[in-house]
C-alpha cells in the first residue's frame, strides 16, 4: 500500500472493516457532542497505546520496562496540569460544557474510571516484565512475605529517611510532590517516613551468581514497620505519593517582574493544591481514607493500586550492561558537509539541507553554530531556546560567539513548564557571558525552534538558518524525532528577521508572507490551505492533505477538514497523542484516516503536506493544530522548498508512517485503535526502521529515483 497510490485507500478499508453507519442518521443532525472527542479522554487513550508496546512481549525487556515508566510519569503530569486544570472547572463552574458535550464533572469521572482500569493493566504488565527480567539476571524484590536475610544488609545501606510521628487528631506533615512516604497507623498515632531522594528507593543488595539483584525501599519498610516502631502495635503501613498541581500562577502584564514571579511561582508549586493521593496497597483501608480527609481530597481523587509507586526510578535498570535486553543502538550520522565546520556556509550556499534525528546526528546542528561562533565573518547571531540540556552545548556555544565578539540575541522562555528554573539559569549564565537576553513575554509563551547567523559576504551581509521542529537539546535528538531546515534562503531570513525584530521590540509579529506564525496568520493560513485544498476538489482537481502532528484539538482546522473529506479531499493524519477529530463518519469524515506511531522513539517532528494542485506545498512546524499553538504561543511554520527535500518529507516521512503496519495504530470512529491485520503477502514495514536504515546507507543525501529503495523495509 502507497502513501501516494490511491488504492491505498482500500486495502486500508478491507484491513479495519468498513466505517459504521453514523450515530444520529444524516449528518446535518449531528452536533459538536457527536463529532469531537473529548481531548482527555483522548489523551488516556495515547497513554494506553504507550502501555501496549509496555505489554508486547516481542519487544526486548528493559524497553518494555521503559515503556511502563513512561506510562507512569505521563500520568503524573496528565494529573499535574489537566486533571487539577478539570477539577477546578468542575468546582467553580459545574455547568460549563466542553466542545464533545461534557461536562468537567462528567470528564472527571470518566476520567478516573480511564486510569483505574490502566493501571490495573499496568500492574499486570510490570509483574510480566518484572519476571522476564528475572530470568535473564535482573531480579527486583517487590514482596517480604517472609524472613529474609537481606534485612541486615538493608538496614546497613539504609539511606537518610525522614520520620514523623503524631497523634491522630494532628494535621499531617507538608508532603512534596515528587516524593515517596510510607504511613504507618497506630492506635491514637500515625508517622509518616518520608525518602527524600527518588533513586534511593531501587536499593542494590548482594546477589547469588552472576545476577542483579534490587529491593524496592518502600515496600520493604512497609513490610518491616513493627520492628522499624519497636514498642507500638502498627495497625497497617501502605507507601504513598501525593501529585500536586503544576500550573504557575503570576501576572504576565507585569513582564519586568516576570522572573521574580516564575521563580517565586516555583518555589510554590511543592505547596500547591493535592490533587491525587495514590498508595500503594492490596486494599482500600481507614490510613488511606485518613490521608485523603486529612489532604482535604474526596474519595474520587484517592487512587489504591497494588503496584510500586513512581516507576520512573527503575529505569536506572535501563543503564545495566544487558544489551540483548534493549534495542541495538541507533548510531547517529553526521552528514559529510557538516563534519567540517570550515565548510559548512560554503556548502549551504549551493543548496537546503534536512537535519532528521536522532538518525542524523544533533552534531550538524552544533557545528552550525560553532561554526557561526568561530567564523571571523559572522556578525550577529539570534536564537530562540525553549528547553535545553542543564550542561547545553547550545548555550556554550553562544557564549563563545559572544566572546569572539559577535553579536548575539537569545529569547530565553523562561515558562517553559518544569523547565523553569533551568531557564532561568541560563538567562543569566547568557548575560554574564555578553549575550543580550531578551526580557520575557507575559502573554505568550515563545515555542519557536529558530537561530539565524549574518555573515557578511562581499557589501552585504547574508541570513543562514537553522528551523526546527524540536528543542536544541542534544539528549532528546536522541530519544525524540524531529526534522530541521538549514537553509541560506533570503526571503525566509528576512522573514526570520522580522520574527526576532517583534520579539526584541515585545510587539506583535507582522508582515509574513513565507512563513507561517501563530499568534498572526498560522491559524488562518492553516484554514485557508485546508479550504484551498477543498476548492480545487470541487473543481475537479484531486486534493490530498496529510499532516503530521502531536495532537490535534482545535475546532476550526477540524471542521475544515471535515469540509474537505465531504468534498472528496484524501486526508491522512498522522497524529501521535491527541485527536479530537472523528474519521470514517459516513457523510462527514469518510474519506479522513488517523494513524499514531507508537515506537521506540518518541514522534515528535510536525509536518503538513498539501498537493495544491500538483503545486505541492510543505511546510515544518514548531506547532501543533490546537488552540494554544495558535493562539497563545509566538511559534513558526516554514516552507520547504527544495523538490528533494519535499520528496523525503512527504515519501520517506509521511508516506513511511502511513504504511508502518508494525507500529501504526489506526483511530476508529468510537475513539478506540487498532492495528489493522497484516495480509501474509504484505511485507513488514517499521518506519521508523526504514528511516534509520536511510540514513544509515546515505540514501536521504541523493534521495534515489526508486520509490521500493524509500519505502522498502529494513
Amino acid at each position: 500500500m502507497s502513501a501516494t497510490d490511491p488504492a491505498g485507500w482500500d486495502v486500508l478499508t478491507k484491513l479495519i472493516g468498513p466505517a459504521p453507519a453514523p450515530q444520529a442518521g444524516a449528518v446535518p443532525f449531528l452536533g459538536e457532542a457527536d463529532t469531537l472527542f473529548n481531548r482527555e479522554l483522548s489523551w488516556l487513550e495515547f497513554n494506553e497505546r504507550v502501555l501496549s508496546e509496555a505489554a508486547d512481549p516481542s519487544i526486548p525487556a528493559l524497553e518494555r520496562l521503559r515503556f511502563c515508566t513512561i506510562v507512569s510519569s505521563n500520568l503524573d503530569e496528565f494529573f499535574m496540569v489537566r486533571v487539577a486544570g478539570l477539577s477546578r472547572v468542575a468546582r467553580r463552574t459545574p455547568a460549563r460544557r466542553y466542545p464533545d458535550g461534557l461536562t468537567a464533572a462528567q470528564t472527571y469521572a470518566q476520567v478516573r474510571e480511564h486510569v483505574v482500569r490502566q493501571k490495573g493493566r499496568q500492574a499486570e504488565v510490570l509483574r510480566d516484565i518484572l519476571n522476564e527480567l528475572r530470568y535473564s539476571g535482573i531480579r527486583v524484590d517487590a514482596d517480604f512475605s517472609a524472613a529474609t536475610p537481606l534485612d541486615r544488609t538493608i538496614r546497613q545501606n539504609l539511606p537518610g529517611l525522614g520520620v514523623v510521628v503524631r497523634r491522630s487528631n494532628q494535621p499531617v506533615p507538608h508532603l512534596p510532590s515528587d516524593q515517596l512516604h510510607v504511613f504507618v497507623s497506630f492506635p491514637g498515632e500515625y508517622a509518616i517516613v518520608s525518602l527524600f531522594e527518588r533513586q534511593s528507593r531501587l536499593l542494590r543488595v548482594p546477589s547469588k551468581g552472576a545476577g542483579l539483584h534490587y529491593v524496592l525501599l518502600e515496600r520493604w519498610l512497609a513490610d518491616r514497620a513493627p520492628k522499624l516502631f519497636p514498642g507500638r502495635e502498627v495497625l497497617e503501613a501502605f507507601p504513598f505519593k501525593v501529585i500536586r498541581e503544576a500550573d504557575l500562577r503570576y501576572r504576565p502584564d507585569d513582564t519586568d517582574a516576570l522572573e521574580e514571579q516564575i521563580l517565586e511561582a516555583v518555589g510554590q508549586r511543592t505547596r500547591a493544591r493535592v490533587v491525587r493521593l495514590e498508595v500503594d496497597a492490596q486494599s482500600y483501608s481507614e490510613g488511606a481514607l485518613f490521608l485523603a480527609t486529612a489532604l482535604g481530597l474526596d474519595s474520587a481523587s484517592l487512587y489504591r493500586f497494588d503496584l510500586p509507586l513512581d516507576l520512573r526510578t527503575l529505569t536506572t535498570l535501563y543503564q545495566t550492561n544487558k544489551p540483548k535486553l534493549k534495542y541495538e543502538a541507533v548510531k547517529p550520522r553526521t552528514p559529510q558537509p557538516f563534519r567540517r565546520r570550515s565548510r559548512i556556509f560554503e556548502t549551504l550556499k549551493k543548496k537546503d539541507f534536512l537535519i532528521h534525528h536522532p538518525y542524523d546526528s544533533f552534531e550538524s546542528v552544533m557545528n552550525f553554530l560553532y561554526a557561526a561562533a568561530e567564523d571571523p565573518r559572522v556578525t550577529r547571531l539570534y536564537h530562540t531556546l525553549y528547553r535545553t540540556s542543564i550542561h547545553s552545548p547550545v548555550m556554550e556555544a553562544l557564549k563563545l560567539a559572544a566572546r569572539n565578539g559577535k553579536k548575539v540575541t537569545a529569547y530565553v522562555e523562561i515558562k517553559a513548564r518544569f523547565d523553569e528554573l533551568n531557564n532561568l539559569r541560563w538567562a543569566q549564565d547568557l548575560r554574564r557571558a555578553g549575550v543580550k537576553v531578551i526580557r520575557p513575554f507575559g502573554n505568550w509563551k515563545v515555542h519557536s525552534k529558530a537561530t539565524q547567523v549574518y555573515r557578511r559576504e562581499g557589501a552585504e551581509e547574508v541570513s543562514y538558518l537553522h528551523l526546527g521542529t524540536g528543542n536544541y537539546h542534544p539528549t532528546t535528538a536522541r530519544q525524540y524525532t524531529d526534522l530541521g531546515l538549514l537553509t541560506r534562503d533570503q526571503a525566509l531570513g528576512q522573514e526570520v528577521s522580522r520574527f526576532f525584530g517583534a520579539l526584541i521590540k515585545h510587539r506583535r509579529p507582522k508582515g509574513f508572507s513565507e512563513l507561517l506564525v501563530a499568534p498572526v496568520n498560522m491559524h488562518r493560513q492553516t484554514v485557508a490551505l485546508i479550504r484551498h485544498e477543498t476548492e480545487l476538489q470541487r473543481q475537479g482537481v484531486r486534493g490530498h492533505i496529510i499532516a503530521k502532528m502531536n495532537s490535534l484539538v482545535d475546532k476550526e482546522t477540524i471542521s475544515s477538514l471535515y469540509e474537505a473529506s465531504r468534498a472528496g479531499v484524501r486526508v491522512d493524519l498522522i497524529v501521535r497523542g491527541i485527536c479530537c477529530l472523528r474519521p470514517q463518519i459516513r457523510g462527514l469524515s469518510e474519506n479522513i484516516r488517523v494513524v499514531s506511531i507508537i515506537d521506540r522513539f518518541l514522534e515528535h517532528s510536525r509536518a503538513y503536506y498539501f498537493r495544491a494542485g500538483g503545486e505541492e506545498k510543505v511546510y515544518l512546524s514548531s506547532a501543533d493544530w490546537m488552540p494554544r499553538n495558535f493562539f497563545t504561543r509566538l511559534e513558526l511554520g516554514f516552507p520547504v522548498k527544495d523538490p528533494a527535500l519535499k520528496r523525503y518529507i512527504k515519501e520517506a516521512v509521511l508516506g513511511n508512517a502511513l504504511n508502518d503496519n508494525m507500529k501504526g495504530w489506526q483511530l476508529r470512529p468510537d475513539g478506540t485503535y487498532v492495528k489493522p491485520k497484516r495480509p501474509p503477502e504484505a511485507k513488514q514495514l517499521r518506519s521508523q526502521f526504514v528511516l534509520e536504515s536511510l540514513a544509515r546507507n546515505h540514501y536521504k543525501d541523493t534521495i534515489l529515483a526508486a520509490r521500493d529503495v524509500i519505502r522498502g523495509p529494513r
